[in-house]
């Protein structure tokens, strides 16, 4: 028992050692009268100057996720009529709630599966669920925000529903048959993600969607990702494009080591939020640092008569 334990230690530290994220510095946010997922809140500063990416692939399965994403990208920008650089406010938010509906369904769809074969294999799953249902809500998230902005008609409304429906089976499938490839399908969309949305902040940036350009944050998003009251729509896309950041990192982290290996790396320190910031007094705690390449490990200062927050 005690050299699988080294054996364990040995392979996660090999593992973990390889990977470091490129992200923007960030904060975990855990809400004390919330049902959200724990979820990152991004040093906005340092998120303006994310870095575009693409993972080459290098096996077969990492090949076809990258053909099927080019595949879908282009179909659905010829049919969408998507001409970077010449959109204005009513064709981009209509692509990001159609996108975010599609982009909301991997995580969970992975979540499930997984959830269902820790039970069926009577064990400990490592992170991966929480993660993906995290990712899942990220996303849902998203799509919450921009139908504050605009409420799909009905034509829309059935796209969705027939785009969910052939989604679900096909992604479901993949998963089913292999999970790192699907992952590497996902990593590959989200590196799509950060492009769409870095070309969204450019527009912003040259005047071509001036409706945008003095429109507020909605208070759910300023709350969700921690911005100042005074923060405009531009603040949430930044946002919004650090958390496909964060998606594509970890995707294609989860398509890189073995299915059966838990997440290495969420070392957290979790201090009391009063005082941090006056948009935060509301909420309990906030993680103030993460390292994702020394183990698994979980500190909170907690308070002794406070017992209602959990990671």
């Amino acid at each position: 028992m005690q050299r699988s334990n080294k054996l364990i230690s040995f392979v996660s530290k090999n593992f973990a050692s390889k990977w470091k994220p490129k992200m923007p510095d960030h904060k975990f946010i855990i809400e004390k009268d919330s049902y959200r997922f724990p979820h990152p809140i991004w040093n906005l500063k340092d998120a303006e100057n994310v870095e575009i990416t693409h993972y080459q692939p290098k096996t077969l399965g990492d090949t076809l996720a990258y053909y099927a994403m080019r595949i879908l990208r282009t179909s659905f920008d010829k049919f969408s009529g998507y001409k970077p650089g010449q959109m204005n406010e009513s064709t981009y938010i209509r692509r990001c709630i159609f996108l975010e509906t599609i982009a909301g369904v991997p995580g969970f769809i992975g979540g499930i599966l997984r959830h269902l074969n820790s039970l069926r294999g009577l064990r400990h799953d490592g992170g991966w669920i929480h993660h993906l249902l995290e990712e899942a809500e990220n996303e849902r998230m998203h799509l919450l925000t921009f139908l504050q902005i605009r409420q799909p008609g009905i034509i829309m409304r059935c796209l969705i529903m027939a785009s969910q429906f052939f989604f679900i089976s096909g992604y479901g499938f993949i998963y089913l048959v292999s999970p790192s490839t699907a992952h590497r399908f996902v990593g590959y969309l989200e590196e799509e993600a950060v492009k769409t949305y870095t070309q969204i902040i450019k527009d912003l940036d040259d005047g071509k969607l001036p409706l945008w350009e003095d429109l507020p944050a909605a208070q759910d998003a300023i709350r969700y990702w921690g911005l100042d009251e005074n923060a405009n729509f531009r603040d949430v896309i930044v946002s919004i494009r650090a958390d496909e950041v964060s998606h594509r990192e970890f995707n294609h982290h989860f398509a890189d080591i073995p299915q059966d290996m838990p997440i290495a790396g969420h070392k957290l320190e979790v201090v009391e939020a009063k005082n941090k910031h006056k948009l935060w007094d509301k909420r309990e705690f906030i993680v103030e640092k993460t390292d994702f390449n020394k183990g698994f490990n979980l500190k909170l200062n907690i308070p002794e008569n406070n017992t209602s927050a959990a990671v």
